[in-house]
């Protein structure tokens, strides 16, 4: 394995982040974004090397980053710097031997996925098409408007359910279209999250019978997320994503 680390993508924000690459050529590498309810989280947690790890055992590329956060941050930021992330991955990918970018996150960082997913101006801002994404992995996103934009921007309940401009679902219809998706999320999920995941689910499904989206319920709670081990000291987000990708020709 071979890691670059503390790469700078961003100069004006000093925003950075971290390369794992398997010893191979021609592999897929993974945008993950971490969690953290866009307040708190780090790309260096010992959980998301773990997991880094992981993938890269089993031949994918693996990017990990930092992203501005509340309070400091307003959106969209956090969403422009998942852009700018997948843009940086996109120029070196011969560089690296890799042939292809799937977009993945936890929580906070899948709602960013999600919003580079569906509302398609951020990644073209930056010279990424759709199409040029190969797979989405969505680990437990909030796709109504997230809690914490609600807070900081409209000093809203956090727990209120609002279907707005800051919200995925919001930019779900006739056009919307991605490569392949699997949502994730967790049998004692955070409020509503499960609920948010299965209208996601059916409202793609309702303009496209035929969208390659599928979803998984797994064991656990929303807190661990992708973070959480089994008993047997692996990561069911991992080992599910890694089934999904062989199943999906990824």
């Amino acid at each position: 394995m071979k890691t670059l680390l503390n790469l700078t993508y961003c100069k004006k924000y000093k925003l950075t982040l971290d390369v794992y690459l398997p010893d191979t050529i021609n592999f897929k590498t993974i945008v993950y974004f971490h969690g953290g309810g866009l307040e708190v989280g780090d790309k260096s947690g010992e959980n998301t090397v773990e997991i880094a790890k992981a993938f890269v055992k089993n031949g994918y590329g693996f990017v990990c980053c930092n992203y501005r956060k509340y309070p400091k941050a307003k959106f969209p930021d956090f969403i422009l710097d998942g852009a700018k992330v997948v843009a940086f991955v996109k120029q070196r990918l011969s560089e690296w031997g890799s042939c292809g970018i799937i977009v993945s996150g936890q929580s906070a960082g899948a709602y960013i996925s999600l919003m580079l997913c569906l509302n398609k101006k951020y990644l073209l801002n930056k010279k990424v098409k759709p199409q040029e994404i190969c797979g989405w992995i969505i680990d437990s996103a909030q796709t109504t408007s997230h809690y914490n934009v609600l807070k900081y921007e409209l000093g809203e309940d956090i727990l209120a359910q609002r279907i707005n401009e800051f919200a995925p679902l919001f930019f779900v219809d006739k056009n919307t279209n991605f490569s392949k998706m699997l949502l994730i999320f967790y049998e004692n999920d955070m409020p509503c999250r499960y609920e948010q995941n299965m209208l996601f689910y059916k409202s793609v499904l309702s303009y496209n019978k035929n969208a390659d989206i599928e979803y998984k319920v797994l064991k656990g709670e929303h807190c661990a997320g992708s973070s959480i081990k089994d008993e047997n000291g692996n990561y069911p987000f991992v080992l599910e994503s890694l089934s999904w990708l062989k199943k999906s020709g990824l």
